[in-house]
């Protein structure tokens, strides 16, 4: 890089400028401390703070990490509507859905709702379910409640089929005649094996 310090510069100002001409050298990958996919595990923090996720676990897996951070923008694009609450809940991997009071059977109380949750081969542990109350909280609207959570779990698994077919041929042994090595008669045998005759 060129000097563009004036003559009358001092010795102060050109160190300076020498020290700060040499920070070009240092690779930055700016692109992709942004991306949720290509962010180092470090500073996975921060740029959950950068894109304001609300709820955010040190305990949480780096893939739930990243979906979170994924699906924020979406969240707060929707946030207090129900579909913000199933995007959040769907971004730490747990199946949800949401049931309003109103479609409830029996019908519940005015503004309220609950979870119907579907953990498919992880177990929901205490802990999980306080980060999820956790999550709902911030993206729900301020009316509404949460009332009940229902826990489930599906075991999911692939279903395969075998077909076997046989061709073959029915072959029928019938009686054979035998030459004799000293005559040229035949011996014919039975079934059994027992000597029939000679011709």
């Amino acid at each position: 890089m060129s000097d563009l310090l004036p003559p009358n510069a001092t010795a102060q100002e050109r160190a300076l400028s020498d020290s700060i001409e040499r920070i070009g050298a240092v690779p930055a990958a700016v692109r992709d401390v942004w991306s949720p996919d290509a962010c180092p595990a470090s500073m996975l923090p921060w740029l959950a703070w950068a894109f304001s996720v609300d709820t955010w676990e040190q305990g949480w897996s780096q893939d739930q990490k990243r979906a979170v951070i994924k699906q924020s923008i979406s969240v707060h694009r929707k946030k207090g509507t129900i579909g913000a609450v199933v995007e959040a809940i769907n971004a730490l991997g747990i199946g949800a859905q949401v049931i309003e009071w109103h479609k409830q059977i029996p019908a519940g109380d005015p503004y309220t709702f609950s979870l119907s949750l579907d953990a498919q081969q992880d177990p929901i542990t205490l802990n999980h379910l306080i980060q999820l109350v956790d999550v709902v909280n911030s993206a729900k609207n301020l009316r509404s409640h949460l009332s009940t959570v229902r826990p489930g779990a599906t075991s999911r698994t692939d279903v395969y089929t075998a077909i076997v077919a046989m061709v073959g041929s029915e072959i029928t042994v019938k009686p054979a005649s035998i030459p004799l090595a000293a005559e040229d008669d035949e011996v014919m045998l039975a079934e059994d094996g027992e000597e029939l005759g000679t011709e």
